[in-house]
């Protein structure tokens, strides 16, 4: 190439230089973000059995104690 293509041809070439390393970022960025969006969709899940767990929980201890609350004292047996 003679001297006044180079010339020219320097910015070009750093253009694609930075557009390439831009387009990596991008999709680091992009990879990250969807990581990060299946860990949050993972935690609901978990977050979602949990509370069902504790929900189960709870209606076990609601029931046995409106069993205790509801029998009779001795005292009303005849």
């Amino acid at each position: 190439m003679n001297k006044r293509i180079k010339k020219k041809y320097r910015p070009i070439q750093a253009l694609e230089q930075w557009l390439l390393a831009i387009s990596t970022t991008i999709d680091i960025i992009v990879n990250g973000q969807n990581r990060l969006y299946n860990r949050v969709a993972e935690l609901e899940n978990i977050i979602e059995r949990n509370a069902q767990a504790t929900n189960s929980r709870f209606d076990y201890l609601e029931k046995k104690v409106a069993n205790k609350l509801s029998k009779k004292s001795w005292f009303s047996r005849k």
